[in-house]
């Protein structure tokens, strides 16, 4: 149906009824994404079996910032089957201690240890354990986290999160869980919401609010950072999404202010390609309890290690980070342009993610079902928001080619 120079497109039709006819087959029904057959995926573009080629808004999942399929990457993980050591435990290997030196010496100096896991729900269910030792050894009690905010899908994890109604299954609420009100809205922090401060143990935030990325007020942020300091409460960022670029800067964190978190988790974007999480702390919060089992059976995996490790050396190359600033200044101009459209209502744009908030569901729907049939991908997030990421190696031309076929979008259902 069109032909251009980043998009191909020829008789392509979303048929839901034939590409669910597997899944609801063999896999879960809750598992539904848009209907398209990944056959190839190649840098910021999803090819089908067909030949149809899509400009990938999506990074797969925020996963794959260096491009999908790097050279570096897969080259990196091709050397290390071929060095006959795919799977150790939790012995120690070179390629697991050059990935933990690589990533310590790119982070803040004020991190000193490294808990390795396989998803970012690992990471902060880990992060969930540790403050809660934390806190009962400085008796205090409270975990403050925000409404709508996501955390990952395993119980520590899904307690974070921004509803009780995610635990409902398991019959299971931490009472120590306090959730403010995400200010959506610019709002200011109001301390009355807090609990008594000398007994919150940690404050954790999703950088920021998943499905529109919305971002908290810096003005928010700075309050809660200094509450934390003043009142010894741990401060902890879930960067899983937020991190390695995503937002500008190595952890998204740092487009607010000059921070030192006590605990951030990461993931997706440490590998671009295989499961592969951290949490990154220091000694006196991860070594506080020897008790708690920070491991698991596939953490660190030496292949896992060898993308992470390419993936890290890629990302952090002088010519890698000014070609991003160039292409980050594009991207959040053409977002902040299409608030020149009575249906969008809000736009939130930072770095290389960007939230289009529409005013209704079905109108988005249509929108997104426009720009996939017209070779555009963005994240479907099911509700009055297109959301936009791209893998970070997309080029300038292509930015301009996505926003022009969304602008089109818009104007046919807006």
């Amino acid at each position: 149906m069109v032909n251009t120079m980043h998009r191909n497109i020829n008789n392509f039709k979303l048929d839901t009824k034939q590409y669910r006819k597997f899944k609801h087959l063999y896999e879960p029904n809750s598992i539904c994404e848009l209907p398209i057959k990944w056959h190839k995926a190649k840098d910021f573009y999803i090819f089908d079996e067909n030949g149809n080629r899509w400009i990938d808004m999506t990074s797969g999942i925020f996963v794959a910032n260096a491009g999908h399929s790097n050279p570096k990457i897969n080259q990196a993980i091709k050397d290390q089957v071929d060095a006959d050591l795919t799977f150790a435990y939790q012995y120690n290997t070179d390629i697991r201690q050059q990935f933990i030196k690589k990533l310590l010496d790119i982070s803040p100096d004020h991190f000193n240890k490294v808990v390795l896991l396989n998803s970012g729900s690992e990471a902060t269910d880990a992060a969930y354990r540790l403050i809660k030792l934390w806190g009962r050894k400085y008796n205090k009690k409270h975990i403050v986290t925000f409404t709508g905010n996501y955390h990952g899908r395993v119980l520590g994890a899904d307690l974070l999160g921004g509803t009780n109604a995610s635990t409902s299954w398991s019959n299971i609420t931490d009472s120590d869980i306090h959730r403010l009100p995400f200010p959506i809205n610019g709002e200011e922090l109001d301390e009355t919401d807090l609990p008594q401060l000398d007994n919150i143990a940690a404050i954790f935030i999703e950088t920021y609010q998943g499905w529109g990325a919305w971002q908290y007020p810096k003005s928010y942020i700075d309050k809660l950072y200094k509450l934390c300091k003043k009142h010894n409460i741990l401060f902890c960022v879930d960067e899983v999404q937020a991190g390695f670029y995503r937002m500008g800067s190595l952890y998204g964190y740092m487009t607010y202010g000059n921070y030192k978190p006590d605990i951030v988790c990461l993931g997706k974007g440490l590998t671009s390609s295989l499961p592969l999480s951290a949490v990154l702390s220091t000694s006196e919060i991860i070594d506080l309890d020897s008790s708690a089992n920070l491991s698991s059976t596939h953490a660190g995996n030496a292949v896992c290690c060898a993308a992470g490790l390419a993936n890290l050396e890629f990302l952090t190359t002088p010519e890698f980070q000014i070609n991003l600033q160039e292409k980050v200044k594009i991207f959040e101009e053409r977002s902040n342009q299409l608030l020149k459209y009575k249906c969008v209502t809000n736009i939130n744009v930072k770095g290389m993610v960007a939230g289009i908030i529409i005013n209704d569901t079905p109108r988005t729907n249509n929108i997104v079902e426009y720009c996939v049939l017209n070779g555009v991908l963005p994240v479907w997030t099911k509700r009055e928001s297109i959301k936009l990421g791209p893998p970070l190696t997309i080029t300038i031309d292509a930015i301009n080619e996505t926003f022009d076929v969304i602008e089109q979008g818009i104007e046919k259902y807006g």
